[in-house]
């Protein structure tokens, strides 16, 4: 059995913790087991070490923390990168590293910090006097952009050096790709998600109507996202309150998802009159349910790599609007279609109208939405088989095993 680490910032229910987990629990696991490497607070850190424990002893618990460990897998943990204490997150990282270098393959999902933590996993492994030790080091890419401001500045500056201090780059689109690796090859593994699950339920979409107090005749639109800058929810509270009003369907907004803008979109929401009509209901384990309660799926996103959520989406069968600065990769199938945000909600209002038409005129919906989980499985966006191909690469990663489509030759 071999062991690969993946690093990430945490293991809370975010887009790239889910689509690891995914593959995590379709690995054969009596030949491969996920570790996990993540990011606590510096002070919480420090205490930790002044008091002689393992570090990860006093680390807050997360979503995925006790999946991982009935699963066999490990959690370790460093400081969280904070520019002023670059000396320490390089001395955590090569004390890790030294006790811990037998795996496989180190997977960086960080492209912000990975041009600092992968070169110190490639040294502990050519410090090693162990012939047998193969591990390889990869840079994984999950999104096309990043913040605005100081720290998207920086973390445009750290990544530029990632085709030099990686052995692999890997990315989760060809935009993704593009704009982090800056011209170097790279291979192109889309995220994919266990389809079975998003299979339209008409049951489920009784169930969380009720629980939410909407009728069964009303048109939802949703969105799935942590509440933040980039994933834009206020745009589209803009927007939907910008919808004339239909004197012929009640609409609501089911918003899916927890973050530090919560309460401000809840205010404008409240300020645009709208907040009886908009469902914030926080984050959910069984996210698949709430898709299938919706009717239309807005994704007003100002960058990503490739929306698991859009992919889920689909699968359930959702007409989709999704924002034009997303990779069209994600344009799967024909119920998905992009728009800008760069107009303004304005143009999502009268789009989002015409969806809701569309999804009036509808007959037979029940069946339509079924059928596109086979047409994601068809499009190879299945995890099964991303599965299968992976594993051959983490078994032996010197080997031509490099999964997914080489770009940028």
């Amino acid at each position: 059995m071999v062991r690969v680490l993946h690093v990430l910032g945490g293991l809370g229910l975010g887009g790239a913790e889910s689509r690891i987990m995914d593959l995590y629990r379709n690995m054969d696991r009596s030949r491969v087991q996920f570790d996990f490497l993540v990011h606590m607070d510096p002070a919480e850190y420090a205490r930790a070490l002044s008091d002689g424990v393992d570090p990860a002893t006093y680390r807050k618990p997360q979503y995925f923390d006790e999946e991982i460990l009935s699963l066999g897998g490990h959690i370790y943990a460093v400081p969280r990168f904070r520019l002023y204490n670059l000396f320490a997150y390089r001395k955590a990282l090569h004390a890790f590293f030294k006790e811990h270098h037998a795996f496989s393959v180190v997977q960086g999902h960080m492209t912000s910090t990975a041009s600092i933590f992968l070169p110190i996993a490639a040294h502990y492994r050519e410090a090693s006097a162990d012939p047998a030790l193969a591990m390889v080091t990869v840079a994984h890419t999950r999104n096309a952009g990043v913040d605005r401001g100081l720290k998207g500045i920086l973390v445009r500056i750290i990544r530029r050096s990632l085709p030099e201090k990686a052995d692999f780059l890997f990315a989760c689109s060809h935009l993704a790709g593009d704009k982090s690796f800056g011209g170097a090859p790279y291979s192109y593994i889309p995220n994919t998600i266990n389809t079975g699950r998003f299979t339209y339920d008409a049951s489920s979409r009784e169930i969380i109507r009720d629980k939410h107090g909407i009728p069964a005749d009303a048109i939802v639109i949703g969105n799935v996202a942590r509440f933040s800058p980039q994933k834009n929810q206020a745009f589209l509270i803009r927007a939907f309150a910008g919808m004339r009003e239909r004197k012929d369907r009640d609409v609501r907004l089911l918003l899916c998802g927890e973050g530090s803008l919560r309460e401000e979109c809840e205010h404008l929401a409240g300020e645009l009159s709208v907040y009886d009509r908009v469902i914030f209901a926080g984050s959910q384990s069984e996210i698949e349910k709430y898709y299938s309660a919706m009717d239309i799926f807005a994704f007003p996103s100002t960058y990503e790599g490739l929306p698991g959520v859009v992919l889920e989406a689909q699968t359930s069968g959702l007409k989709c609007l999704i924002s034009e600065e997303i990779t069209a990769d994600v344009m799967i199938t024909d119920i998905a279609e992009m728009c800008t945000i760069k107009e303004g909600p304005e143009v999502w209002s009268r789009r989002l109208s015409k969806m809701i038409s569309e999804v009036m005129d509808d007959n037979g919906v029940d069946e339509q939405r079924i059928s596109y989980t086979a047409k994601m499985e068809a499009a190879g966006f299945d995890v099964h088989g991303q599965a299968a191909e992976i594993m051959k690469f983490y078994l032996d990663p010197c080997a031509d095993t490099v999964p997914g489509t080489p770009c940028g030759e």
